[in-house]
């Protein structure tokens, strides 16, 4: 596949996984289709999904993305579209808020180190069927 302005959908194993490379050029552009990506996923899955970003290439300099519409939309109905979210080789900085989220809103994030890749591919792999 290829990067969609630093987004890159990767393919999965199961229809209620979603997951993405994310790069250094990573722009609002790219934060947008990854939103109409997940919007269309909520709209279209009988329940919850199941997300893993992996992070390539990508520091905390990187993180000025920007907005876009799209993406805030997406983020909002995470909260109750997503059931498990994993993070993998996340800059120090989005580890730590993902971690902090975790505890203050309904998804069950969770990272994981470059090395424990496959650990975070088993995380979302866990079938989901929640309404």
């Amino acid at each position: 596949m290829t990067t969609i302005h630093g987004v890159v959908p990767l393919p999965t194993d199961y229809d209620h996984v979603y997951a993405f490379d994310i790069t250094g050029n990573l722009d609002a552009t790219g934060m947008g289709e990854m939103g109409q990506i997940l919007n269309a996923a909520f709209d279209s899955q009988p329940g919850k999904i199941n997300v893993l970003l992996r992070f390539k290439d990508f520091d905390d300099s990187d993180a000025g993305v920007g907005i876009n519409l799209s993406a805030i939309k997406a983020q909002m109905r995470s909260l109750t579209h997503i059931a498990r979210y994993a993070v993998v080789g996340a800059p120090e900085g989005a580890s730590g808020m993902i971690s902090f989220f975790n505890h203050i809103i309904p998804v069950d994030a969770r990272t994981f180190d470059a090395a424990e890749e496959q650990a975070a591919w088993d995380f979302v792999n866990v079938a989901q069927n929640v309404a």
